[in-house]
């Protein structure tokens, strides 16, 4: 703690950041030097960003009741573990919302404040993990659907009543604004819920009602072949790596193939453990690779009580020149153990920190 504060910041930025939740538990100094703005100019400068996991869980026994992780190091070992992140008064507002990521931004949309159905955004910066507040949507909307394209925040659905001028709203990070999109039909507006990505540079909304799948290209909107249609929107988690879309659905991971409009297998997983009680997974694109996060339950008799297992995967994507694409599984094993009944609800990541 003698040395100078800028040589200090220096070392740290040549640490991985998968140590600095252990590093904060030092010494409030240190904390202070891991969540600081200079720390991580220091690391940009240095070319020092990397991937970020981020998991949020929820109470299954008080639904309001959320909690926000992140994918650590365990001291004097190799093993990776979810640790929580402290972000004041975040639970609330994060019930029945959705986040998307928008360089080291995570933004926390809408949901249910005392069971009133919100309007707010908040912002939880992944570097310090602290919380602030941005621009309120135009519409309170409950279990939005929301996708970035372009650094611009595409929000759809989440409240009965939409119609035409009001039922997707866009986020422009650059100017702080939103404004709506018109779409020119009313039948994309009769779902409530819906599911939406960034995919080939446009949006794609699939309902969970029966209207199927349309994606918005150069200001028109169509709608896409049965099988891309029926493929992602029964599938229980998906995200688009490199430009190629996923899919999880009961321990299979697949990728969608476009010129032959077809869902393939991803070849290559065959190390990966199933059980009988495994239940929803969550597909993450980690910095041009994949992570896989799935539950595992059981009863503990003698306990009374389940047991809550959270296992995680990274898995290295390779395209062959035959077209197919593999996975190869760089690590997979328990984060989270918890005999609390938990759920899990958000995964994402970011690779600029």
């Amino acid at each position: 703690m003698m040395l100078p504060d800028d040589l200090i910041l220096n070392c740290l930025a040549r640490v991985s950041r998968l140590h600095y939740p252990t590093l904060s538990l030092v010494s409030k100094k240190f904390r202070s030097f891991v969540t600081s703005t200079e720390l991580y100019q220091t690391r940009a400068l240095l070319n020092r960003t990397e991937n970020c996991l981020y998991v949020c869980l929820q109470s299954c026994d008080d639904s309001n009741t959320l909690r926000w992780f992140t994918l650590c190091r365990r001291p004097n070992s190799s093993k990776k573990i979810l640790v929580p992140i402290f972000v004041d008064s975040i639970s609330p507002s994060t019930f029945r919302s959705d986040v998307a990521m928008i360089g080291s931004d995570m933004y926390v949309i809408g949901g249910l404040i005392h069971q009133n159905v919100s309007s707010n955004v908040k912002v939880i910066d992944c570097r310090s993990h602290t919380l602030r507040e941005a621009p309120s949507m135009q519409v309170t909307r409950v279990f939005p659907s929301a996708c970035v394209v372009d650094e611009k925040m595409y929000v759809i659905g989440g409240r009965e009543n939409l119609d035409s001028t009001n039922w997707i709203e866009v986020f422009d990070t650059k100017t702080q604004t939103w404004e709506f999109l018109r779409i020119p039909s009313e039948k994309l507006c009769k779902s409530f819920k819906y599911d939406s990505v960034g995919y080939e540079g446009t949006i794609y909304v699939g309902s969970k009602g029966k209207l199927g799948t349309c994606k918005l290209n150069k200001g028109r909107w169509r709608t896409v072949d049965l099988a891309m249609d029926t493929g992602w929107t029964l599938a229980s988690s998906y995200c688009v790596i490199e430009n190629v879309f996923y899919r999880y659905n009961n321990m299979m991971i697949d990728w969608y193939d476009h010129k032959e409009k077809l869902w393939t297998t991803l070849k290559g997983l065959e190390n990966l453990p199933t059980y009988p009680r495994m239940r929803n997974g969550k597909l993450v694109d980690y910095g041009g690779e994949m992570v896989v996060l799935w539950e595992e339950y059981g009863y503990d008799i003698d306990k009374n009580h389940k047991d809550e297992t959270i296992w995680c995967a990274e898995i290295a994507i390779e395209r062959r020149q035959n077209g197919e694409i593999w996975g190869t599984i760089s690590w997979f094993d328990v984060v989270f153990t918890t005999n609390e009944p938990y759920s899990l609800v958000h995964a994402l990541a970011t690779s600029s920190i």
